[in-house]
């Protein structure tokens, strides 16, 4: 099995909307919906769950699938009161521990097949798979003071981005020990790491931009019509 779980269930603070962010129309269609449709698009995914809040399931069923034709089967998840809380919800309602799950932001709506497929393949080969970028501009360590405390060497430095793509075994243990211990991390490979295991790289797209502001959105518009 082959899966993926789209993360959705933020409250979108910083787009500065009274709708969460995910709900905000990109082009013609809602920002998730693009993100569902890509996934879907990808032979090689066998099922989709979606984490959004969970007082929100009903609508997001009835205004961001209804009346499309879906290859993959969905099925909507409560969220949890954080992003990491989300994704074990969604891990838990896989119901298996076989195979391979991506874990991917539903506000990255540009992702591609090709990127999906090369994440797949990395978790299959390595157990343990994330698409990087690699940091461009010159970095700085700014103390309390506000002032420049010194230059941090950009070699060697990406940034990283989703799908983040597991063996679901390997994944699931990682929650499992996040939640036994109080681990929090702000992506789901940090707390592979934390286990000791070894999490590789391939290389991620530019444009598979994270839609956190209005900029963003705006931009993510220029890169849909291009």
């Amino acid at each position: 099995m082959i899966a993926a779980l789209i993360v959705a269930a933020g409250q979108g603070v910083r787009m500065g909307s009274r709708r969460r962010k995910q709900y905000l129309t990109l082009g013609d269609r809602p920002i998730l919906t693009h993100t569902l449709q890509i996934f879907d698009g990808c032979r090689a995914i066998d099922r989709i769950a979606v984490a959004v809040p969970a007082q929100e399931i009903d609508f997001c069923r009835r205004t961001l699938t209804a009346g499309m034709t879906w290859r993959a089967p969905i099925a909507w998840i409560a969220g949890g009161e954080r992003r990491q809380d989300s994704v074990y919800n969604g891990l838990q309602a896989l119901g298996a521990e076989d195979g391979i799950v991506l874990i991917h932001d539903g506000v990255r709506p540009l992702i591609t097949a090709a990127l999906i497929e090369r994440c797949i393949q990395g978790a299959q080969r390595w157990g343990a798979c994330i698409p990087v970028v690699p940091v461009t501009d010159t970095l700085k360590r700014v103390g309390s003071d506000g002032t420049v405390e010194r230059t941090v060497s950009r070699e060697r430095l990406s940034m990283a981005q989703t799908p983040q793509a597991f063996r679901l075994s390997l994944i699931l243990e990682a929650h499992r020990q996040a939640r036994q211990n109080d681990w929090q991390a702000t992506d789901d490979a940090s707390l592979v790491e934390r286990l000791g295991a070894g999490v590789h790289v391939v290389a991620g797209s530019a444009n598979n931009i994270k839609i956190t502001t209005p900029e963003d959105l705006r931009w993510a518009e220029v890169l849909l019509d291009s």
